[in-house]
């Protein structure tokens, strides 16, 4: 079989590698469809710590075509989301639910026609549900995770910089997490206009409207409840801070790269009791958000696919920022 090994910067070779065999407890997929997420984009650029070669994808759907002794054989045929890593199951943060931090983490990657997984990880779509919206069931449980870190304000007002994908998801998700005031900048209008279409109540353009008037004017010179940067940009952070209100809560969506350093006066934060999160991987909620998936719309969001032996040039799209979601289709389910 067929999978894209990444070598380190843009350099990816497509490979034939022995077919998956399904041992007990696990299950052979067929990949349907994989999202390129942030993470992905950022490691080819250096910006994020993946060491080559490695075979990259971590938001996919596919089909069950065998599984190992212990499967129910009725998985066999069924589409399915998978959940992309697994940890040792025996550390702190096993223990606590942070699989993304367990230290002995398996990933799996999805730019393959098929893939070997725990059986425990591969979970139906649900009705309503197709397989190219499902990839994104990932990066929508990263965001339903982070915020699931904090309560959500009564009525809150939520500010999202950045219309990629992960700040159209944590802004969908604040909706139904019950915010009612939705507040979304970012300076592509195409992003723009696909937030208003899943339920914002204010888009801004950064380039021509300052951020901080228009968000000061809706609410009352205060500031919002929940601010979330999902850009990855050192220099939005200290400005995203400064937007939200005194004991509100800002979270790091973005991926900024690593080394970055937090530019904010801190006095400022004390003075103010803003709370600050992070917000990376699924933790729990990977179950959650699949069950939102067919509520939230969201197939909108893939505004382009690339077969599997196109991945060089599909990074090339998503680290241009072309649309919001690039999908590959290994098309072997």
């Amino acid at each position: 079989m067929k999978v894209a090994t990444w070598h380190g910067g843009t350099r990816f070779t497509l490979d034939d590698v022995p077919e998956p065999v399904a041992g007990p407890g696990q299950v052979v997929v067929a990949v349907h469809t994989a999202g390129i997420c942030g993470t992905d984009v950022h490691a080819t650029q250096g910006l994020f710590p993946y060491k080559p070669p490695l075979v990259l994808g971590h938001e996919f759907t596919g089909i069950v075509r065998a599984i190992g002794r212990g499967v129910s054989k009725r998985l066999v045929g069924r589409a399915v989301a998978c959940e992309p890593s697994f940890g040792c199951g025996s550390c702190a943060e096993c223990d606590a639910g942070r699989v993304s931090q367990c230290p002995n983490l398996t990933r799996v990657g999805g730019f393959a026609e098929r893939v070997r997984l725990p059986a425990r990880g591969v979970h139906p779509l649900p009705r309503g549900l197709d397989p190219v919206a499902g990839a994104l069931t990932e990066p929508a449980a990263c965001c339903l995770a982070g915020l699931e870190s904090f309560p959500m304000p009564r009525g809150a007002t939520v500010l999202v910089i950045g219309g990629g994908i992960m700040g159209l998801l944590t802004m969908a998700l604040a909706k139904r997490r019950g915010a009612t005031r939705l507040i979304l900048s970012d300076p592509l209008e195409e992003r723009r206009a696909i937030a208003k279409r899943l339920g914002a109540s204010v888009v801004v353009d950064p380039t021509k409207e300052n951020l901080r008037e228009r968000v000061m004017s809706l609410t009352g010179n205060r500031g919002a409840d929940v601010v979330a940067e999902a850009v990855g940009k050192p220099e939005l952070v200290a400005e995203a801070v400064g937007l939200t209100r005194p004991a509100g809560f800002f979270q790091l969506v973005g991926v900024n790269p690593k080394g970055s350093r937090l530019p904010l006066d801190l006095w400022d934060v004390h003075f103010r009791e803003i709370r600050i999160g992070g917000a990376f991987g699924r933790g729990t909620a990977y179950r959650r958000a699949l069950a939102l998936m067919p509520k939230l719309g969201l197939k909108r969001l893939v505004t382009s696919r690339f077969p599997l032996e196109r991945i060089a040039d599909a990074f090339a799209h998503a680290a241009a920022g072309h649309g919001v979601k690039t999908m590959i289709t290994p098309a072997s389910a």
